[in-house]
């Protein structure tokens, strides 16, 4: 058991990790990322993980219309009930940024 705990909580580790690469890459208005430019960031973050895996869990994302080896395509569709007006989320994904920036 103590193996699946370990399994289990790399993997929740890496996904944090690719759900902020995503929600990153929404807030600055991209639709498409090259999957090999995704496992090069998180690579660079100390995130290790094949790139079979990685589809896998691009695609279990919500956030992710589609993966595959060569790119990912996210998820731009609006809840019906969203205002396309409503910038809070573009507003707090920048304040984020402006955090991070400023810790680097």
């Amino acid at each position: 058991m103590l193996i699946n705990e370990v399994i289990s909580e790399g993997q929740d580790f890496v996904l944090n990790g690719i759900e902020e690469i995503i929600v990153r890459a929404k807030a600055r208005g991209m639709t498409k990322i090259k999957t090999p430019a995704i496992k090069a960031k998180l690579d660079a973050g100390g995130y290790f993980i094949d790139m079979k895996s990685l589809v896998r869990m691009l695609n279990s994302i919500d956030a992710v219309g589609a993966a595959n080896k060569e790119v990912t395509s996210l998820d731009t569709a609006l809840p019906p009930d969203a205002d396309p007006r409503d910038d809070t989320v573009g507003k707090m994904a920048s304040k984020q940024l402006a955090k991070k920036d400023k810790k680097l």
